[in-house]
């Protein structure tokens, strides 16, 4: 059987007259064919290979600029970290302070530190290893604001206690009589004396302070008016109980009162003037002070008047 060539034929411009005619085998055809599919296959290849690079160096260019954007978050939360770390260190030094100044217990240091542990496991370890550096700065930052947060938590429940613990001191230092209750000069003191009208030796609960009728009269410590009203011997009287420093105040031989039963008053307060009722020979106040119901020298629970007592 005779072979089939492929016969190609070539006409110029510039000459009609001569045709020139190229014949082809099949087996040079084919070859022919696969070389062009395999340069078109290596061209696509070209072009696929050329935008993988494209992308990657801008996904590079990407990670880059992610890599810098978190370096500068890490930067500042360094920082924050560093300055509320440094707001928590005056919070802790004001409240040793206050803990010394009241009488506490500090708080050691190990406790305050507030910390967390446990031992790594060795998938952590080569997992670490193989993190990049910023991830693993990342993670401190992460650790350190946990840290950050325990300690904050811990400050704040200590603050609480020391507040409540103060308070109550503050409380209680209110309600203990600690002014002188009016102005004048003391004519009879604590203890045995010759008592004036009586004409024999008798114990005296309080002290004697004279002045002038109307002169005013103050509440020594915060409290609440037991009594107001007239007995036999001390006239017209006001009587203040101070429950947190289990203190009892009495005014007595007043000219006029100036609260009522029941009234809340606070330190330095007024709450009557000086007179002469009762069993008295002239104008002044009987000042006393009773812790429980035992009557206490009046002079032991008055501050010098230069001594701050709020």
């Amino acid at each position: 059987m005779k072979k089939l060539n492929w016969c190609f034929v070539i006409v110029t411009a510039q000459s009609t007259s001569r045709v020139r005619q190229i014949y082809l085998s099949g087996m040079v055809l084919i070859a022919l064919m696969v070389v062009s599919c395999a340069g078109l296959a290596g061209m696509a290849r070209l072009l696929w290979c050329t935008g993988s690079y494209a992308h990657a160096k801008f996904g590079v260019y990407e990670a880059r600029r992610d890599n810098r954007g978190l370096l500068m978050k890490v930067k500042f939360l360094n920082k924050f970290i560093a300055k509320e770390n440094g707001k928590v260190n005056a919070l802790v030094a004001f409240e040793d302070r206050i803990r010394l100044q009241y009488g506490m217990d500090l708080i050691s240091k190990d406790v305050r530190l507030a910390g967390v542990g446990g031992r790594p496991t060795p998938d952590e370890l080569v997992l670490s290893r193989m993190l990049d550096p910023l991830l693993i700065q990342a993670e401190a930052v992460r650790e350190r604001l946990s840290g950050l947060m325990r300690k904050s938590e811990l400050q704040d429940s200590t603050l609480s206690r020391v507040n409540e613990y103060v308070g109550r001191i503050h409380k209680k230092w209110s309600q203990r009589p600690s002014i002188w209750p009016t102005e004048g000069r003391i004519t009879s003191p604590f203890g045995y004396r010759f008592h004036p009208i009586a004409g024999h030796i008798l114990f005296h609960d309080g002290i004697d302070i004279a002045n002038k009728i109307w002169t005013p009269v103050y509440a020594t410590a915060d409290g609440i008016i037991k009594s107001v009203g007239l007995q036999d011997y001390f006239g017209r009287m006001v009587a203040i109980n101070h429950p947190e420093s289990e203190c009892k105040t009495i005014y007595a031989h007043l000219h006029q009162t100036a609260v009522t039963e029941g009234q809340v008053v606070k330190r330095g307060d007024l709450i009557g003037y000086m007179g002469s009722s009762g069993r008295s020979t002239g104008s002044h106040l009987h000042y006393e002070v009773r812790v429980g119901d035992r009557p206490v020298n009046p002079i032991n629970y008055i501050l010098p008047t230069d001594a701050i007592v709020d």
